[in-house]
């Protein structure tokens, strides 16, 4: 990217590292689409092909596709929360191509090597489990106490406030309480038929998410029902977590065992969701400021809805999934609405589209 294409730096960029009060956000980032890293992953897949509770769509393609959504993620925070102090991205020795020295300066942006937070525990790595990083997320080095956790596909696409996520130390919630299902093992193998069938007929990648949310209130000791938590940017007290996986080391050993995503596993982000429950530091957020746009799933007709909600300026947070198996017609638009959102310019999603492997 040429330096004419690089647009002012935010002046409110909180440049103290020792603020108390600062919030940083942490976004997870892989780029699939790189041969070595292909070749890597597939490597390690094949010896654990048979791994007991292993999650079939763990290692499907889809989960690790680069296509573009890192740049528009980190321009949303930029557009509409400049307010958060740094931006962590954490990789596996990869940088995307858009970011430049320059470009992560300007943007406020630190790449952070899992190396860099596997520190004692370099045996589980190289790793390809989300739900393995997420466990380690709260040992990067020079984090704020609080910080906001994104995806590579969550986006701010409206103007937010550090109350959206933070009210004092208490973490503002979106979701909704639902009754915890029982997964026995017939209604895993039940899942997994209809996981197989979904990939097979209709190209959609099924993850088991809410067996993943429910184990993660378990650990928290909520025995009956859990919070559901939607695809949005969730806030975290990093000493939420670092105190609970110091008082429970085998718990954090057992969650980081796995290199591909297993059912035995639950999530860190969900477990500290329950901790602050469970210590009454919490405010629920009720208002519908959320939404996702997936290209498995949604047709013409709800993708169209959809984005004019987020056009029209009324959610604060979209998730944008399976890009690649958009329609041409629909991905070029919401490419459209997007640079329009985050300021990007043609040139750059020029860039991005040199770089997508669809």
């Amino acid at each position: 990217m040429q330096q004419s294409e690089i647009e002012t730096k935010p002046e409110t960029l909180n440049p103290e590292a020792e603020d108390p009060e600062s919030i940083d956000a942490v976004i997870m980032w892989v780029d699939g689409n790189d041969p070595a890293h292909l070749e890597k992953r597939n490597s390690y897949a094949q010896s654990e092909i048979h791994a007991p509770n292993r999650l079939l769509t763990g290692g499907d393609k889809t989960r690790f596709v680069e296509n573009g959504e890192l740049f528009y993620c980190i321009k949303s925070i930029r557009k509409f929360a400049p307010w958060m102090r740094t931006i962590f991205l954490v990789t596996d020795n990869q940088r995307p191509a858009f970011a430049t020295d320059e470009w992560l300066q300007l943007h406020g942006v630190q790449l952070v090597d899992h190396k860099d937070i596997f520190v004692g525990f370099e045996q589980y790595l190289p790793t390809f489990n989300t739900r393995t990083i997420e466990s380690m997320l709260w040992r990067i080095p020079g984090l704020a106490p609080q910080f906001v956790y994104f995806n590579d596909d969550f986006l701010i696409v409206r103007a937010v406030k550090p109350q959206d996520f933070f009210v004092d130390s208490a973490v503002v919630l979106r979701g909704s309480w639902e009754k915890q299902v029982r997964y026995s093992r017939l209604r895993i193998k039940f899942n997994n038929f209809v996981s197989k069938a979904a990939r097979k007929l209709f190209g959609i990648t099924r993850s088991m998410h809410l067996l993943l949310q429910i184990k993660s209130a378990r650990k928290a000791a909520f025995l009956k029902q859990y919070y559901r938590a939607p695809h949005v940017p969730h806030p975290v007290n990093r000493q939420t977590l670092a105190s609970w996986f110091e008082a429970y080391p085998e718990e954090l050993e057992r969650n980081i065992s796995w290199r591909f995503r297993n059912m035995k596993q639950f999530s860190a982000i969900f477990l500290a969701n329950h901790l602050e429950i469970s210590a009454g530091n919490v405010r629920f957020a009720d208002e519908d400021d959320h939404l996702m746009i997936n290209g498995e799933t949604d047709i013409s007709l709800t993708f169209t809805k959809k984005l004019s909600r987020i056009v029209q300026g009324e959610v604060r947070f979209a998730c944008i999934q399976a890009m690649e198996k958009l329609s041409p017609a629909n991905r070029a638009e919401l490419e459209i609405v997007l640079n329009q959102l985050t300021g990007a310019s043609a040139q750059q999603s020029y860039i991005l589209r040199a770089h997508d492997v669809v």
